[in-house]
C-alpha cells in the first residue's frame, strides 16, 4: 500500500492510497491548531478537498483539536463558536463519523479530580463514497499510554450484505392498484384461534401477498431511465414519428411517478423525519441509508473476559449465550438491589397502570406515532 502526498500544508497532509487490488482512495492526516482562528484555514481547506475527492472514498483522522457537541467534553454543558464553526464545516462537506469502539474521550490532561478535563479531539471521518465502498469499516481508541492521546486503528471493511432479513411494510406498497384488493381478500379470510392468532395469521397472509409487489423502485426508474434515454436518441432521428413521441411522453410519466416512489422507498429506509419527500431528495436519502447501516452493523464485541469477537458465528453465539444466561431460570434476580431506588411509582400512578386501556387512548397512541414505525389503528395503513 502506497500513499502518494497530494496537498500538504501545516495542518493537513492529503493524498492518495492505492491498494493491491488497484482500488484507489484518498486520506488526510490532520492536526488542527490550538487557536480557533488559525484552525479556520484547515476548515476552508476541508472544503476545498471534499469537493475535489467527492467521487472518490476520502476519510480524514487526525487530531481537530475541538469537540462537536458537549458530550464530546467531560466538563462543558454550552457550544463555543469554536464548535460551531467546526459542525457547519462538517455539514457543508458532507462528512460522518465512523462508527467507533474502545475509549469514548481521545485527549486529557493528565491531572486529577477537579482539574481533570477529557475530551473527544481526534477522530475519523468519512464522505459518503467512503461508506458506500467501506461500510462495515470502524475505528478502535485504544488507551493512550504514557501519552496524552489516544492512538487509533482504522479497521477497513468493505459492507457485507446479510441475507434474511425481517419484514419491513414498504409504503410506497400502498399506491399500487391491487393493494386495496389484497387486504380485503385476506382479511376476509376465516381462521379458528384466538383473536390474536386471527390477526396473526391473517398478517401473514399479507406479508407473503406483499413480497410479490416488492419491485424495488429504484431498480425500475434506472430500467425507465435507459428506455427513455434511447426513445429519445431515436426521436433526434425521426422527430415526426408519432409512435415514438407517444412512447416518450408515455415514460416520462412512468418515470416520474417511479421516482416519486423511489424517493419514498429510501426515504424510509433511511429513517430521516425532519426532510420532506418531494424535492428529489432521492440520492440523500440514499447515501443516509449507507451511513445508517455502517453505523448500526455489529463488528466485534466484547465477551466478559475481556477478548474481542470479530467472526458474525463468534457474535451470534455469544448473543445467545448471553440471553440465555439472562434468561435462566436458575439465574437468581436480587430484588433488594433496587428497593431503595429513590424514582418510585406513586399509588396513583400504580392503580393507573391496572387500569383498563380505553380505545381513545390506542387512537390517540397510534395516531401520534410516526407513521413509518408503526401502522395506525386499523391494523394496516
Amino acid at each position: 500500500m502506497n500513499f502518494e502526498p497530494i496537498l500538504a500544508n501545516e495542518q493537513a497532509i492529503h493524498g492518495k492510497v492505492k491498494f493491491p487490488n488497484q482500488q484507489e482512495v484518498f486520506i488526510s492526516f490532520v492536526y488542527g491548531m490550538c487557536d480557533s482562528r488559525i484552525r479556520k484555514q484547515l476548515w476552508a481547506d476541508i472544503l476545498y478537498c471534499a469537493n475535489r475527492f467527492r467521487k472518490s472514498p476520502w476519510i480524514l483522522v487526525g487530531d481537530f483539536n475541538v469537540t462537536r457537541s458537549i458530550q464530546e467534553h467531560n466538563n462543558n454543558d454550552r457550544i463555543t463558536k469554536a464548535m460551531e464553526d467546526f459542525n457547519s464545516t462538517i455539514r457543508a462537506a458532507e462528512l460522518e463519523d465512523l462508527k467507533t469502539t474502545g475509549l469514548k474521550f481521545t485527549w486529557n490532561n493528565m491531572r486529577s479530580g477537579s482539574a481533570a478535563i477529557s475530551k473527544k479531539l481526534d477522530r475519523t471521518k468519512g464522505n459518503w463514497q467512503w461508506f458506500k465502498c467501506f461500510g462495515d469499516s470502524y475505528v478502535h481508541v485504544y488507551s493512550p499510554g504514557i501519552s496524552d492521546h489516544s492512538p487509533m486503528s482504522i479497521q477497513l471493511m468493505q459492507q457485507v450484505r446479510t441475507a434474511g432479513r425481517p419484514f419491513k411494510f414498504l409504503n410506497f406498497w400502498a399506491d399500487q392498484p391491487e393493494f386495496l384488493s389484497i387486504v380485503r381478500e385476506e382479511w376476509a379470510k376465516t381462521y379458528k384461534g384466538s383473536l390474536l392468532k386471527i390477526v396473526q395469521l391473517k398478517l401473514k397472509g399479507l406479508k407473503s401477498r406483499f413480497k410479490c409487489l416488492h419491485t424495488r423502485p429504484d431498480l425500475l426508474a434506472a430500467d425507465l431511465r435507459l428506455k427513455l434515454k434511447e426513445v429519445q436518441v431515436d426521436l433526434d432521428g425521426r422527430p415526426e414519428d408519432c409512435n415514438l413521441k407517444n412512447q416518450e411522453i408515455w415514460l416520462r410519466h412512468e418515470l416520474f411517478l417511479t421516482t416519486k416512489k423511489e424517493e419514498a422507498f429510501f426515504k424510509q429506509k433511511s429513517r430521516i423525519q425532519w426532510l420532506k419527500e418531494g424535492d428529489s431528495n432521492t440520492a440523500f436519502f440514499h447515501r443516509a441509508v449507507n451511513v445508517r447501516q455502517s453505523k448500526n452493523h455489529i463488528t466485534r464485541i466484547l465477551t466478559d473476559q475481556g477478548s474481542w469477537l470479530e467472526s458474525v458465528q463468534d457474535i451470534a453465539q455469544e448473543g445467545v449465550k448471553c440471553f440465555k444466561n439472562l434468561f435462566d431460570k436458575h439465574q437468581r434476580h436480587h430484588i433488594h438491589q433496587v428497593a431503595d431506588y429513590p424514582k418510585r411509582l406513586t399509588s396513583n400512578q400504580s392503580r393507573l397502570l391496572g387500569s383498563p386501556v380505553t380505545r381513545a387512548e390506542v387512537e390517540t397512541t397510534f395516531s401520534s406515532m410516526n407513521p413509518n414505525k408503526a401502522g395506525s389503528y386499523n391494523g394496516i395503513v
